[in-house]
């Protein structure tokens, strides 16, 4: 049985730093941008709305997490386990939602997609980039 105290104060740590988020978003954003712009010089305009919508799908999820986490710290470890689930669950319906209007809007919702994967990718370099500091 995982202990849940360490869960919550444990685990999430290093994501409860806020100028650590908010470095992760900037560098969400300007990926999509950087993104969004190659495409646009390759001639491909639709392609690049795709791919910036879901890098902007991405960093808004990002937000939302710092934002959950953030307001976990006041409680005990049951009720921001709790929390912390609930915004999962509501984070992934948002991002299900946003795909469908990603579809309504006549995105290409492969190019959403890469969008999505790359800035998750950001997200998992950074930590990892931050874990090896830590460790020095």
């Amino acid at each position: 049985m995982v202990n849940s105290s360490c869960l919550v104060s444990g685990e999430f740590v290093a994501l409860k730093n806020m100028t650590a988020m908010s470095r992760i978003i900037r560098l969400q954003l300007m990926t999509g941008m950087i993104g969004g712009v190659l495409l646009l010089l390759l001639g491909h305009s639709g392609f690049a709305i795709a791919f910036a919508y879901g890098v902007l799908l991405m960093s808004i999820n990002a937000w939302w997490l710092a934002r959950r986490l953030e307001s976990t710290s006041d409680m005990n470890a049951e009720a921001g386990q709790r929390s912390i689930f609930a915004g999962a669950v509501l984070r992934f319906v948002a991002l299900i939602a946003g795909l469908l209007l990603g579809q309504l809007m006549g995105l290409h919702l492969m190019l959403v997609a890469a969008g999505i994967f790359v800035a998750q990718v950001l997200v998992y370099m950074f930590a990892l980039f931050e874990l090896k500091k830590e460790q020095f």
